[in-house]
């Protein structure tokens, strides 16, 4: 009895792990240093993402706010721009922001966001996505950002939808997570 109680604890012990590492794989993240831009990627419900820009910026971070991402709905104006609004609303100068509205994949938004860099003669780039996504982007911005000289560092956004520990236990954490496990799997494997 003894030994299955400690099989049964132990087995727990790995699955739990194995599921907070999952959370901490995607959640990447680098120490802050002062950069060109703040770049973030639009497509969070939340508003974690321009919230977690908007508040890197206040702190000087980054003397720029580069916003990324298309609407969702053609009829509607680029999921950028709102997040631009919402920065200016926070007391962000409009020139100090750069909008990129065309973008609607992640794989875009790094080819993007690295044509305006150059074009704007930023080098460094702090990115900020939701931590679930931050792995992926960090990938794709490095194959877009590599050969145009550009570097950047991961800041996940703090959003309070998803905690890398406890990803596993609701909605729509769990879904979010297994989605994204599937597109950087994809993206590893070169299916993407």
């Amino acid at each position: 009895m003894r030994r299955f109680l400690l099989g049964f604890v132990l087995g727990v012990a790995t699955v739990l792990g194995g599921l907070v590492a999952i959370g901490h794989l995607l959640a990447v993240a680098d120490p802050l240093a002062p950069a060109d831009a703040i770049v973030a990627i639009s497509g969070d419900a939340s508003g974690a993402r321009v919230e977690t820009a908007i508040a890197l910026w206040k702190a000087h971070y980054a003397p720029v706010l580069l916003f990324s991402g298309a609407s969702s709905d053609p009829e509607s104006a680029p999921s950028a721009e709102l997040m631009k609004r919402e920065a200016v609303r926070a007391g962000v100068p409009a020139d100090a922001v750069i909008v990129e509205g065309a973008s609607t994949t992640t794989g875009e938004n790094a080819t993007r966001v690295a044509e305006v860099m150059r074009a704007q003669g930023l080098r460094t780039a702090i990115l900020v996505t939701s931590p679930y996504h931050q792995r992926r982007a960090a990938l794709l911005f490095s194959r877009a950002f590599a050969p145009a000289g550009l570097a950047f560092r991961n800041q996940p956004a703090d959003d309070p939808q998803w905690d890398a520990n406890t990803w596993w236990a609701r909605e729509p954490s769990r879904t979010l997570t297994m989605v994204e496990l599937a597109k950087l799997g994809a993206l590893i494997v070169g299916a993407t």
